[in-house]
């Protein structure tokens, strides 16, 4: 199958444009060879001054190995029309042919080649590539007129080495050249770099042209001249890099071949291909030092930029972490990320959801660069395909890769990023970002803006954190105050009910007693007296062990948790008329821990007590139960019910106490309820809290 073959057939302009690129290749490279063949002294087909080798490489490494024809039609047009014969063109067609699709392979497969040649690594790969790939045509070709009889055995090792030498330096001189200025750099505008750079072409040809100009080339001192270029072309490399050197490489190998060839200059000498051959040496060391010190330039260019990028990305992290550090309010942090992100980050758009991520119930949190009502068709358009599993997945999209069924909403923005906010391996919210560039999410700024996800989501957690100790400690401080006003209201209580009752049963008796020892020698009335006393004593007993009870039950110390509530449901259900229905169930004989009785006690009078402030109930249930090592307590009343996310649930300070005493054990506290069915408190500890 041919390429042309394989080309898309409903391309017709793709298959003119390859037909063209391919006929211009041939036709350059056919004029480069006519130039190389005008320095062919040694053999008519042989050159050491061989530009198509450096063309055919450059061709193939920035339009693909599909340009392969046109350097096979180049080298069978150089040679028939010079008069070569048919089998002669065809192995040198084979020979350079093959010779440019070695090069290019070797480089791409082993080197990563870069065509700007911005790292030493590509230098080093160019060179040894070369030095290999040009054996082939060398060997090749020399074999060919050979076999053709073009050339004697005896003159082989000069051929071999002319040609060899030929196509290296067009390896190294002009591919080099072309590869460089073909890849798209940015451009120096200033005037004052302008003016450089003609300083420096002029002074280059000025020194070249005099180091190679009609001098006498057996002076000592004409043969030191040619250091004068070195300085030149080190400024080269330096202040321009790679264009620079490859420039001033081509110039001063143009100039010098040109005086050499005229026999005059420091590589001249009897032979003027011999002259060549020294010449292009010469250049091939010149152009592989101009190359490696502008890689050298490039690659330490490169490590400071990156240095300067990466205290940038610090800076940006830096300045919004004080950002975040600035606002305590949790929404104020959502818009001050979202904020940032297009300030700092170079983003067009962004805005975070939360609270079903990536779904269309999705909260909006905050968003800015992008109006609110135009977020449900972006969300739309770029995750329309999108399994609901993936949303918590990192992701990048460009416009290119959207399916052309999908409508086109969101014409001003080229690239997305969907960057969900994790803290502790578990995602709570997503970041979305836009740019109107297709390229922005390079490694770099995914990396940057993955740092930047991280720190919002940590920031964003503290946020929770400090709210919830906030509310917590609000909670705390109002439970120490009421537990503080229920001391006093205890002990109000305790000196109310000393002193009304008991005080004053204890007072009465001490008068019967006055009033027995007064009559004592009168025994009815003694009689009578004595009986006054046991009424008297007996309604202090009652009061004492009403008192003894609603501190704390004795039958919970003696008799257990399951024996105390039941007592206390059944005087709660006759003081308050209200049902009560208790039961227990699994409950084994062993003793649970007292702490867990105390606490579990505590609930149910607390649950109680707020079913008869509160719940307007006619009927509570009460059950408890044990099974799989845990004790569960369920109140359930009839009464008007709340809605447990309000504001004022939150500060209810018995219900708070109530969780606190179950966190405390390790267990679960749920209260489900709504307004007008009644009200249910759950709770579930472990048995052996």
């Amino acid at each position: 199958m041919t390429i042309i073959q394989r080309l898309k057939p409903h391309k017709p302009k793709a298959i003119l444009i390859y037909l063209f690129k391919i006929l211009f290749l041939a036709f350059v490279y056919h004029l480069a060879a006519r130039l190389g063949l005008r320095m062919a002294y040694v053999q008519i087909n042989t050159s050491p001054v061989w530009p198509p080798t450096g063309i055919a490489l450059a061709a193939l490494l920035i339009f693909g190995y599909g340009m392969w024809p046109g350097v096979s039609l180049g080298v069978l047009l150089g040679s028939l029309l010079t008069g070569a014969p048919v089998n002669l063109a065809i192995g040198m067609a084979f020979g350079n042919t093959l010779e440019a699709l070695a090069g290019a392979y070797l480089l791409k497969r082993f080197f990563n080649f870069h065509s700007a040649i911005d790292r030493i690594q590509d230098v080093i790969g160019l060179a040894i590539v070369s030095l290999f790939a040009t054996t082939i045509s060398a060997t090749i070709g020399t074999a060919t007129l050979t076999l053709t009889g073009l050339a004697g055995p005896e003159g082989l090792s000069a051929i071999w080495i002319t040609w060899w030498i030929g196509d290296l330096l067009g390896a190294l001189v002009i591919a080099p050249a072309l590869l460089v200025w073909a890849t798209p750099t940015p451009l120096h505008s200033e005037l004052r770099r302008k003016g450089e750079g003609f300083v420096l072409l002029l002074l280059l040809v000025l020194v070249t042209w005099y180091v190679f100009s009609d001098r006498p080339s057996a002076s000592i001192y004409h043969q030191a001249l040619i250091y004068l270029i070195f300085p030149v072309i080190i400024w080269a490399a330096l202040r321009f890099g790679q264009r620079g050197a490859t420039t001033t490489v081509f110039l001063i190998s143009g100039i010098a071949i040109w005086w050499t060839v005229q026999g005059i200059g420091p590589f001249s000498l009897q032979s003027i291909n011999d002259s060549l051959v020294l010449l292009q040496t010469f250049t091939g060391v010149v152009s592989l030092t101009a190359l490696i010190l502008a890689a050298t330039t490039l690659e330490r260019f490169k490590a400071a930029e990156a240095v300067r990028q990466r205290a940038d990305e610090l800076a940006t992290l830096n300045e919004s972490s004080k950002t975040f550090l600035d606002n305590s309010d949790i929404p104020a942090i959502y818009h001050a990320i979202c904020h940032l992100a297009v300030t700092h980050l170079g983003l067009d758009a962004t805005w975070i959801e939360t609270d079903g991520i990536g779904s269309s119930k999705g909260r909006l949190a905050a968003a800015h660069g992008v109006p609110i009502e135009a977020i449900p068709d972006l969300k739309s358009f770029w995750d329309h395909d999108t399994p609901p599993q993936d949303y918590n997945v990192a992701r990048l999209r460009t416009i290119e890769e959207m399916p052309h069924s999908v409508s086109r909403s969101d014409p001003a923005h080229q690239s997305y990023a969907s960057i969900p906010l994790v803290f502790s391996g578990k995602p709570f919210g997503i970041l979305k970002l836009l740019s109107k560039d297709k390229s922005f999410f390079t490694q770099d700024r995914q990396l940057l803006i993955q740092s930047y996800a991280n720190l919002a989501a940590v920031v964003i957690q503290n946020s929770w954190l400090f709210e919830e100790v906030r509310r917590s400690n609000r909670q705390l401080h109002a439970l120490s105050q009421r537990l503080m006003q229920a001391q006093e209201q205890e002990r109000l209580h305790l000196s109310r009910e000393l002193h009304d009752e008991s005080g004053q049963l204890l007072a009465g008796l001490m008068v019967q007693l006055g009033l027995l020892e007064r009559d004592f020698d009168q025994p009815k009335v003694v009689s009578n007296r004595i009986s006054e006393l046991k009424v008297t004593t007996y309604e202090l007993q009652n009061n004492l062990h009403k008192l003894a009870v609603n501190l704390r039950p004795a039958s919970l110390d003696h008799l257990g948790l399951v024996t105390a509530l039941e007592q206390y449901v059944s005087e709660f259900s006759q003081q308050y008329n209200i049902e009560v229905g208790f039961e227990a169930v699994g409950i084994q004989k062993e003793r649970l821990p007292n702490d867990l009785e105390t606490a579990l006690f505590r609930i149910v009078q607390e649950s109680l007590t707020n079913v008869v402030l509160h719940a307007q109930a006619t009927c509570v249930d009460v059950l408890i139960s044990q099974r799989s090592g845990h004790v569960a307590a369920t109140i359930e009343d009839n009464g008007v019910g709340f809605i447990p996310t309000s504001p004022t649930f939150e500060d209810h300070l018995g219900l708070f106490g109530m969780r606190e005493r179950v966190e405390m054990l390790g267990g679960k506290f749920t209260v489900e309820s709504s307004p007008g069915k009644g009200t249910t408190v759950n709770v579930e500890v472990p048995s052996d809290a």
